[in-house]
């Protein structure tokens, strides 16, 4: 009944070739986000409508689009509303990072990109037996090893996948702001910053599910270890930001504040209309574990750490698109927090990087493009 209703609606509502739609969660972020200030800033004759399940946020999306862009040729709707849906079966184009209106069939004469979150070190789509995956006419890779991969997690062909990089990433080559724009109660000068961004063991909303083992962070998390963290950031003059994954049942109500440490989540930048992937160029090391961030933050070329103390755990449970994921991460491994004190120590006491070399052996691997994400986007998909 639905693909009856669809092609009725594809039958008359007739496409404009100069409308395109965008779709992200959350709202108004990641790929999507830099694939709209792209066209907005340079491919004015375009039009664009953002879809958001959120509109009493309108004002906030406001506040970031007017940060990025002069521009006020966008319109934000109600993904719900009968114009959200209107515009939708109307616009040639389509960009979205996990789908929109999934249990629709795909349209005539519509062009749908998928331009996803991430190049995938989990299993992801149909590579980790999800029931609903989105459907879409074009995704995106950043080279040929995640062509492959992109093409078994959406049933896609190899011409159906385009190796232009991600368009996020034109953001992190930038220097438009430093996380002291994000977390103004901070104004001190910090001889570095580090950004620590776990993936969630446990999320509420979203993709509902457990991966790894629960327990497994609370040893750095805890209050006391945090305390104890604290006091070592502040020996080293250094900020550390810990970031908290959208899906993540944590909150950063659920921890005290610190002079050398601040624990966010997606909010923070919503409420300074700024993208996280516009502060990563002042960051001096990322902590990460198994998210697909590390491998965008390759292109700046700057320590990692991983910070993962349930790999066998996380292998059980999620599992990865890599036989053998750590010989693609260059970085320290890190199980505990004393190894964690001890990392830091060494890289910014000592000063002592000893994957440097790896690094960009590993970005070659992984980024064939390494500049202008979104113009060549457009150009393999619009021009």
């Amino acid at each position: 009944m639905i693909k009856q209703v669809v092609k009725l609606f594809s039958f008359f509502l007739k496409k404009n070739v100069k409308n395109v739609v965008y779709v992200s969660f959350p709202d108004i972020s990641d790929n999507s986000f830099a694939m709209f200030c792209y066209m907005i800033n340079t491919k004015k004759e375009y039009t664009n409508i953002w879809l958001v399940d959120k509109l009493k946020q309108k004002d906030k999306y406001e506040v970031l689009i007017k940060n990025y862009t002069t521009s006020k040729n966008y319109k934000i709707l109600k993904k719900s509303s009968c114009k959200g849906l209107f515009f939708f079966f109307t616009s040639k184009y389509v960009f979205h990072t996990h789908g929109v209106y999934n249990k629709l069939p795909l349209l005539k004469n519509q062009l749908n990109i998928n331009l996803w979150h991430g190049m995938p070190l989990k299993r992801i789509g149909h590579l980790d037996n999800n029931t609903l995956v989105p459907k879409s006419n074009f995704t995106i890779a950043t080279s040929k090893k995640f062509s492959k991969i992109m093409q078994g997690a959406f049933k896609l062909n190899e011409d159906q996948v385009i190796i232009s990089g991600l368009p996020r990433n034109d953001f992190i080559l930038s220097d438009k702001f430093t996380f002291l724009d994000v977390i103004s109660e901070k104004q001190n000068t910090f001889a570095n910053t580090i950004l620590w961004m776990p993936t969630y063991r446990k999320s509420t909303i979203g993709d509902i599910r457990v991966d790894g083992e629960i327990d497994g962070m609370n040893e750095f998390l805890n209050e006391s270890f945090l305390n104890e963290l604290n006091v070592f950031l502040s020996k080293l003059k250094s900020l550390c930001v810990i970031k908290l994954h959208p899906m993540d049942v944590l909150k950063p109500k659920d921890f005290k504040e610190y002079s050398h440490l601040s624990i966010i989540d997606n909010s923070n930048f919503v409420e300074k209309g700024i993208s996280l992937y516009s502060v990563l160029n002042s960051v001096d090391l990322l902590l990460t574990d198994f998210s697909s961030i590390y491998i965008d933050f390759l292109l700046l070329n700057k320590p990692i750490g991983f910070v993962i103390s349930d790999y066998q755990e996380y292998l059980n449970s999620r599992g990865f698109v890599f036989d053998n994921p750590k010989k693609l991460m260059p970085g320290e491994f890190i199980a505990n927090s004393k190894e964690l004190l001890f990392y830091l120590e060494k890289l910014f006491i000592n000063k002592s990087d000893d994957f440097e070399k790896q690094r960009n052996v590993v970005k070659n691997i992984f980024h064939e493009e390494q500049n202008s994400f979104s113009e060549k986007t457009f150009n393999s998909i619009l021009n």
